[in-house]
């Protein structure tokens, strides 16, 4: 099965890498999901909620508030300004 390479980071480190089945974020554009063998594409997100389908049957998660995302041959790179997960802030 093939599975997507997910990594979300802040302008300055790493926050969360993985393998995923799905990914979900908002863009301007608007709620975008992402499976293996999307087209490829990049999008300003908006400050939203988004969710990482995890290969391993968990999900992660939380609130993005603003950034960009990448998709290239199952590659997802989120980089974001500030990302929360259940509650608690990933960023300095």
């Amino acid at each position: 099965m093939a599975e997507l390479i997910v990594e979300v980071v802040a302008l300055d480190r790493k926050i969360w890498a993985g393998t995923a089945k799905m990914v979900r974020v908002r863009t301007t554009e608007g709620d975008i999901g992402i499976l293996p063998g999307h087209e490829s594409v990049a999008g300003l997100l908006k400050p939203g909620e988004f969710a990482v389908e995890r290969v391993d049957g968990g999900r992660l998660s939380g609130h993005i508030d603003s950034g960009f995302i990448s998709v290239d041959s199952n590659r997802v790179t989120v980089v974001a300004d500030e990302v929360n997960f259940d509650g608690q802030s990933e960023s300095e």
